[in-house]
């Protein structure tokens, strides 16, 4: 079993065969992906699973429905690796850090400062940086149409680079941000 399917049976409660099983009996195969999110939810909800089976946190319903969803996918050949639901690609990279939110923004802009491209794409316009109690952001659209989206938590720093052609354009800039992430 994959790894994402082995946490998502702990996570649940629900070992990921069943999960398979009951998604393709319910015409996951010939579904969209927004459908898939909406049957995992709805079997979420018929479960009555409120916490992680594993950890006894409270349970994200939303994110681990998308989860089920997206590895559901990859192991029925609907979607590739870094594929989204749109058909775009896109690649994450994240570095675990020490500071405070506003310290993480702030070493996170000093290694984007005075930059007018990334690895030869230029910025589309400013990048923009909003703040909220738990989370820092840094978002920046690109020329080629990508978008790069930087999420600062309490002790990770991630960027997700979305909106790319190919898995290939995936594999080209993983190197790229895991360098820039390395100089915090």
């Amino acid at each position: 079993m994959a790894s994402k399917a082995a946490s998502i049976s702990t996570a649940t409660g629900t070992d990921w065969t069943d999960w398979d099983a009951w998604l393709t009996a319910q015409g996951a195969l010939t579904a969209p992906h927004a459908e898939i999110a909406r049957l995992a939810l709805q079997r979420v909800h018929d479960l009555g699973i409120t916490t992680h089976a594993g950890n006894g946190k409270p349970f994200n319903d939303g994110w681990w429905s998308q989860t089920i969803a997206i590895e559901y996918g990859h192991q029925h050949g609907l979607r590739e690796k870094g594929q989204l639901a749109a058909g775009d690609h896109a690649v994450t990279a994240s570095k675990k850090v020490v500071g405070s939110l506003d310290e993480l923004l702030e070493r996170w802009c000093a290694v984007v400062s005075g930059r007018e491209e990334f690895d030869g794409v230029a910025l589309a316009a400013e990048p923009q940086v909003r703040s909220t109690e738990k989370w820092r952001y840094w978002r920046a659209k690109l020329a080629d149409g990508s978008s790069v989206n930087v999420d600062i938590s309490a002790d990770r720093v991630a960027v997700q680079h979305a909106a790319l052609g190919s898995a290939e354009d995936r594999e080209r800039w993983r190197p790229f941000w895991k360098k820039l992430l390395a100089e915090l």
